[in-house]
């Protein structure tokens, strides 16, 4: 008869892990766990899981769930499915470890749906709020292949790979960021010292206050237009007009369609290795893909795939489809090496787009340090001028 045991072990770096089990003796879930590599620690008879009620909708200032909640979601589920656990027990252990509020829900709401006989897919789709359609069409796809360990693993690298590339962005534009903000905000500053300044006469001079006037408005007409663009991307039109602008921009495009390429390829990889039909993988991918732009041009190619066509013979003729990408992916068609031609696609875009980041970055910091030098110097001559020309007026009054 089976039973559920609690363990604790630690792996080869030394780390804690915890965990559950099913099997017929603790004897059992050691010499399981050994193999895995696992150093036992100690193995306690655990009482059943109770299902705990789904609840309220948790609200939305939580927010969306997060690449690294995701990855870490996908790749213990994987894990504990693998080791032996019912898919049950496992989302009962991942929803005590779980501190994103969303996932918890979204994950103690799965359990009624797959004890009442249904897919986890099925009752996936039920919470966009943490599982997007392509992490849904992957698990069904698993599910229907016998393949979910090996789906949920793929699905945590793929989010692994979203956190790693936007970990990275904010890391190397963190002091750009830093340095455009100070630029920004130094008209302000300036006017509060004019403000509380003792030198009130000096400084209230007309001249002085024109560069800091120029440079206020030039804040205010970047905070408007901000607010602006933000407001037309909100409507469809706008978005995909946004999203054309930023595969084609001077030095700013070229990363940008990197880094959309990769997506794309990454995740049409995934779908059609895991046995997706193709018009249905690339609808997903192009949604992954995160451009209204591309996705509009990759959908154009939805019927002729319906109809038994290739997706090379589409994308020749795309605006923003690197004729790389159509080459790669025409050998893979001819090879029926598709998703392994994508996966080395991706990998390349990866490399290029983490290079092209790290030389943006390098190439800001000076442009911005050399603008406010600039706003610095010129702030300084206008008070000096102004400061000497009040001392000789003064002088020559007396």
């Amino acid at each position: 008869m089976l039973g559920l045991y609690a363990y604790e072990v630690r792996d080869k770096a030394g780390n804690a892990l915890t965990g559950q089990m099913q099997a017929e003796t603790p004897q059992l879930v050691a010499a399981h766990l050994h193999d895995q590599g696992y150093i036992v620690v100690r193995i306690n008879e655990a009482s059943a899981p109770v299902a705990a009620a789904p609840g309220r909708r948790p609200s939305t200032t939580f927010g969306r769930v997060g690449h690294a909640a995701l990855a870490q979601f996908y790749r213990e589920l994987a894990t504990l499915v693998g080791s032996g656990m019912t898919l049950i027990q496992a989302l009962h252990v991942i929803e005590e470890n779980t501190t994103h509020p969303t996932l918890r829900w979204a994950v103690r709401s799965l359990v009624p749906g797959i004890e009442r006989g249904q897919r986890l897919s099925e009752n996936m789709r039920r919470f966009p709020e943490a599982f997007s359609p392509l992490s849904v069409a992957i698990v069904a796809a698993g599910e229907a292949s016998g393949k979910l360990e090996e789906m949920l693993r793929s699905l945590a690298e793929y989010a692994e790979y979203d956190l790693e590339v936007h970990r990275m962005i904010q890391r190397e534009t963190l002091y750009p960021k830093i340095l455009a903000g100070a630029i920004l905000t130094l008209p302000l500053v300036v006017v509060l010292v004019i403000s509380l300044s003792a030198l009130g006469s000096v400084f209230r001079s007309a001249s002085l206050l024109i560069p800091v006037a120029v440079l206020a408005g030039l804040l205010g007409c970047t905070v408007v237009g901000t607010l602006l663009v933000r407001s037309y991307q909100q409507s469809d039109q706008g978005r995909t007009l946004i999203d054309r602008l930023r595969l084609t921009l001077p030095l700013f495009g070229g990363l940008n369609q990197k880094i959309v390429m990769s997506r794309f390829c990454r995740a049409l990889s995934a779908l059609y290795s895991a046995g997706v039909p193709m018009p249905e993988a690339v609808r997903l991918s192009s949604d992954a893909a995160a451009n209204l732009a591309l996705a509009e041009e990759l959908r154009a190619a939805i019927p002729h795939l319906s109809q038994g066509g290739r997706l090379s013979e589409v994308l020749v003729t795309s605006r923003y489809v690197p004729s790389t990408v159509v080459a790669m992916l025409r050998t893979g068609e001819q090879t029926g090496d598709i998703d392994k031609t994508l996966g080395k696609v991706a990998e390349y875009y990866d490399d290029e787009a983490k290079t092209k980041i790290r030389q943006l970055a390098t190439a800001i910091v000076p442009v911005c340090v050399i603008i406010a030098a600039i706003f610095v110097v010129l702030i300084l001559v206008t008070f000096y001028v102004n400061y000497f020309g009040s001392i000789l007026s003064a002088a020559g009054g007396g």
